[in-house]
């Protein structure tokens, strides 16, 4: 269980991506989009023990995920965001599977073809555009 978290390792595309992490997130393959935050609170009402609030009241990622209870908290959060500001740039494709499968596929940073392709006939198949 604990071989696959430890490859939770990313590219350093995020900022190539033109996503630039909130300072106070720490290293690693989660992280709050910097400037995104609308301080809406609800990560912390999935995983209260991953997220904290700056003094300006952005939320940031306090703790990554360390084994599959967590990881599947950190998976929730994402699901009950409001406007997309938990992003993954890890290469792990559990996770990368599991994000795409709950709809929060567009939350990966540098997706390979084949999980993009994945990835976009979920959002098709979310959104009735059925191809």
């Amino acid at each position: 269980m604990k071989r696959w978290l430890s490859k939770i390792s990313g590219p350093a595309s995020t900022e190539r991506l033109g996503r630039v992490p909130f300072a106070e997130n720490v290293p690693g393959d989660f992280y709050v989009e910097d400037g995104c935050c609308t301080s809406c609170g609800m990560p912390s009402t999935v995983a209260p023990e991953l997220f904290s609030y700056a003094v300006d009241g952005h939320c940031y990622v306090s703790k990554q995920p360390s084994n599959v209870v967590e990881v599947r908290k950190m998976i929730d959060a994402f699901e009950v965001q409001d406007i997309g500001c938990i992003r993954y740039k890890g290469t792990n494709r559990v996770i990368q599977i599991k994000l795409i499968a709950s709809g929060e596929g567009d939350q990966i940073d540098g997706l390979d073809h084949d999980l993009q392709a994945l990835n976009d006939e979920v959002n098709a198949d979310r959104w009735g555009q059925k191809k």
